[in-house]
């Protein structure tokens, strides 16, 4: 989640069906960095363990405090992150289906509780998720959120055939009412999850459900899809009030040296005389002139961020229309491009995080 002056809170949910390779790692960041929150929540992880290396490859910088459930052999597995500077976080439950964390805002000291869960498929782990879920003890004056992939649907409706579990659907939405939960409903989409088939099966299977009281508290609340370019689930960011935008920076791309007449920019840039009394002044302007020749040459070419923008979007409209009528079979393949260029394009993304500062803290000690 988010948190600035004006009580902004996003966060971001997606079962990533494992975290196997160094594109859905990229895909991750890309989608954290996308949606400007502050907590993620992160199923089917699909490993036993995590340490801050694996955290600083998987997510920016700035989320430095972690809790995580490992997976059972090759399946489950939770891990929610959460940057420090915007909340303080007390770990409540962590069962293989479910971690809970009680958040503070530094500030203004508000408190919420957000349970992230991954729902088992079948068999005795299913009706022990049910049996935890139904005995979650919400106080009717705290703030609590739950995400995640539940793997129930709510009604038949939420599968694009025929064939749904009516005793699952009755068994949920017991649960639900017994616990008093709100649901936020997804917003301009109908599922969240594809079988990714020429012919889809669609369900909605990840729900993000409240409290009553945070209903009251924070009437704002928005589930909103996200563009898939991995994994069969949809990532969703959950937004709450408004956001302050980023200011705009310029910032050298080293994918910039790959394009044509780059060098050329440079050396004729560097070539110009200037004024100058002594070296290191006149270094600083060729540098101050390279900078604003840099910063003009790249409106010229097609901006990284706007083209995985650009690319979200499509890819947006086609999993949009999969929901509608199945694909063509040019549409289908466009969209296996489509996901493959945008990892590509991610891959350049990480480039940037390998050049972004890093504060590295000095403790100076004193003898007596």
């Amino acid at each position: 989640m988010d948190y600035n002056n004006q009580g902004s809170h996003q966060s971001r949910n997606w079962n990533i069906r494992g975290l196997n390779s160094d594109d859905k790692c990229n895909a991750i960041k890309a989608k954290i960095e996308e949606s400007a929150c502050s907590v993620y929540c992160i199923q089917e992880t699909k490993r036993d363990n995590f340490d801050h290396s694996f955290i600083k490859k998987l997510a920016p910088k700035r989320f430095n405090k972690f809790e995580y459930s490992p997976s059972e052999g090759a399946s489950g597995g939770i891990l929610m992150g959460w940057n420090s500077s915007i909340f303080t976080g007390e770990v409540i439950h962590n069962k293989k289906f479910a971690v809970t964390v009680r958040f503070s805002s530094v500030h203004n000291a508000q408190i919420w509780l957000l349970t992230t869960v991954y729902g088992p498929c079948q068999g005795q782990a299913r009706d022990d998720f049910v049996d935890w879920l139904n005995n979650l003890q919400i106080d009717e004056t705290e703030n609590w959120m739950i995400v995640g992939d539940f793997n129930f649907y709510r009604s038949l409706s939420d599968r694009n055939r025929d064939g749904g579990n009516m005793q699952d659907i009755m068994v949920f939405n017991e649960v639900i009412s017994n616990l008093g939960l709100l649901e936020i409903p997804l917003k301009g989409r109908n599922y969240t999850w594809s079988n990714m088939q020429s012919v889809p099966l669609l369900e909605q299977i990840d729900w993000v459900f409240t409290s009553s009281n945070w209903i009251s508290t924070y009437p704002n609340t928005l589930m909103l899809p996200m563009a898939r370019p991995t994994s069969d689930h949809t990532p969703c960011k959950i937004q709450i009030g408004t956001s302050i935008p980023k200011s705009e920076v310029f910032r050298f791309e080293n994918f910039w040296v790959e394009h044509p007449g780059f060098l050329e920019l440079v050396q004729s840039t560097w070539n110009i005389n200037v004024r100058a009394t002594n070296s290191a002044t006149r270094i600083s302007a060729k540098f101050k002139l390279l900078r604003a020749a840099l910063k003009k040459w790249s409106k010229s070419l097609s901006n990284l961020n706007g083209t995985i923008k650009d690319c979200n979007f499509i890819l947006e409209i086609l999993d949009t229309l999969e929901e509608q009528r199945p694909l063509c079979i040019q549409e289908h393949n466009f969209r296996i491009i489509l996901k493959q260029h945008i990892l590509r394009l991610l891959k350049y993304r990480k480039e940037y995080w390998k050049k972004r500062y890093t504060i590295r803290w000095t403790k100076f000690g004193m003898k007596a």
